[in-house]
């Protein structure tokens, strides 16, 4: 028979399994989520996929085989992270094709899990807060239109201005906004009642539209009107415009969801704006070291750090918001257009 005494551990023993204990458990509780660059290629007819942390290519997912013909544009994510849904169109917006659509990819596998039909060259599309619903601009039709974000069932469309662009869906769920170039309006729509409540005159040639954190306030690029119009959302009226110069031709918008900045993509100037939602005064214009024609833009839900798509030199600038510069340049794919993040939560 063994000695009992060596059965029971010694105090040490168990202090150190305490510790081992201890720092597992804040291991766990302190694994940091994951981000993911999807960046869509109009002209390869592809998305690039970049592990932020690295700065790495880690996939390029192929959207069509014919390039040149069939492009993914517009991109949005779930409210979770962990979809991130691309438009994809041809180049011949008077004909509908099978190829008009809208792709769901996963984040967590790279592949695409559900893809719908959205007849009428969707341009850009936005989700719901409660990640229910798909909202699309449909460019070739004048429409903005709403899906099912799992069935693909279209819920609503409503005639917008022409060229419809840029779409967004309110924080609180209650608004949709959706931009027209060549109208230089945006639409607004009760996404409750599913009804239009008025167009609001905004600047030359609107592209995207963003609502700030809180919902109090949409900001709209205008490409030719160098532009970010301030609409209150409580009226739907223009309250300011924030002039970037003629030759600025803003188009994606990043909200920091960690302060009270906006970071504006400038692709006639290669550059960066960034704006202080609180003055609606540029505070910073960032070019040095960034890639040509920044179209898309987006920011990493902690807010560090901003990635643009460039469509004239291929590529995704990096920048670090903590100093306000680039910090690297990424090879993408040709025509890179728009930008989104995805999440991975807790790094898995």
């Amino acid at each position: 028979m063994k000695n009992p005494e060596r059965l029971t551990p010694s105090p040490r023993a168990g202090l150190l399994a305490l510790v081992v204990g201890l720092a597992l458990t804040a291991g766990t509780a302190l694994a940091q989520d994951s981000y993911r660059l999807y960046v869509a290629n109009e002209f390869s007819a592809d998305i690039t996929v970049i592990d932020t942390a690295s700065g790495e290519v880690i996939d390029t997912l192929s959207v069509s085989g014919r390039p040149g013909e069939v492009r993914p544009r517009g991109m949005a994510v779930s409210p979770d992270g962990t979809i991130v849904y691309a438009s994809v169109s041809d180049f011949n917006p008077v004909l509908e094709t099978p190829e008009d659509k809208i792709i769901a990819i996963d984040v967590r596998t790279n592949q695409v899990v559900r893809e719908f039909r959205a007849g009428g060259n969707p341009e850009r599309v936005a989700v719901s807060p409660d990640g229910t619903q798909i909202w699309a601009a449909l460019e070739a039709i004048a429409q903005g239109a709403g899906y099912d974000a799992v069935t693909g069932e279209q819920l609503a469309s409503f005639r917008v201005g022409v060229e419809a662009e840029g779409v967004a869906v309110s924080p609180d769920g209650k608004w949709v906004y959706i931009t027209a170039e060549a109208t230089h309006t945006v639409t607004v729509v009760d996404r409750e009642a599913l009804k239009v409540v008025t167009h609001v005159l905004v600047g030359n040639r609107p592209r995207v539209v963003e609502f700030s954190n809180d919902g109090s306030r949409a900001y709209v690029t205008a490409e030719i009107g160098g532009t970010v119009s301030v609409i209150d959302t409580s009226t739907h009226k223009v309250i300011d415009t924030i002039n970037l110069g003629l030759d600025s031709r803003p188009v994606e918008i990043a909200v920091d969801p960690t302060s009270s900045l906006i970071y504006v993509a400038g692709g006639g100037t290669s550059a960066v704006y960034v704006i202080d939602t609180v003055t609606n005064k540029v505070v910073n214009t960032i070019k040095e070291n960034m890639g040509r024609r920044p179209w898309g833009i987006a920011i990493t839900p902690d807010g560090k750090t901003v990635f643009t798509a460039n469509g004239l030199s291929d590529s995704v600038s990096v920048i670090d918001t903590a100093c306000g510069c680039v910090v690297k340049n990424i090879p993408a794919g040709r025509g890179a257009h728009s930008a989104e993040i995805g999440v991975i939560p807790g790094g898995l």
